[in-house]
């Protein structure tokens, strides 16, 4: 015999319950899309950083590399990728190299359609630890 929960709510329970969902579902996915554009920035320094190192034609366009590929990608319909952006973006993956942890084989695949694969190494200190209902948790250790 099946036995259903008496679910008669108030409708002020079936507002605080709506409110609740509501508020949970939205953290998650800030979360998520934090998650997600952390990513991509790092991954658009990586990007820049090797082409700063190995590019073929990089010679040519040398101090000027980051206005011109800002204007391209502005064209192209990129948003937030002044040069000044890019500059951050290179920088912050720099400074963070154990990001390429986090990332999922799913992504790394879906990253190596680009001209540059991710870096394969993987820095001594670095970590990633699942955080509150089994999320990813960015946990980075950075030597003093």
């Amino acid at each position: 015999m099946n036995k259903q929960k008496d679910m008669s709510l108030t409708f002020e329970q079936l507002i605080s319950s709506i409110r609740h969902v509501h508020d949970q579902l939205a953290a998650q996915a800030g979360r998520a899309v934090n998650i997600s554009l952390t990513l991509r920035n790092w991954t658009i320094g990586h990007y820049i950083h090797e082409y700063e190192q190995n590019g073929s034609d990089r010679a040519q366009y040398g101090e000027r590399l980051l206005d011109r590929l800002a204007e391209q990608l502005q064209k192209s319909g990129l948003k937030r990728v002044e040069s000044r952006e890019l500059r951050r973006y290179r920088q912050f993956y720099q400074l963070y190299p154990q990001i390429r942890e986090s990332v999922t084989p799913e992504l790394n695949r879906l990253l190596l359609g680009g001209e540059f694969p991710l870096p394969t190494e993987k820095p001594p200190l670095s970590r990633i630890r699942l955080g509150r209902h089994g999320q990813p948790a960015l946990c980075l250790q950075i030597p003093a």
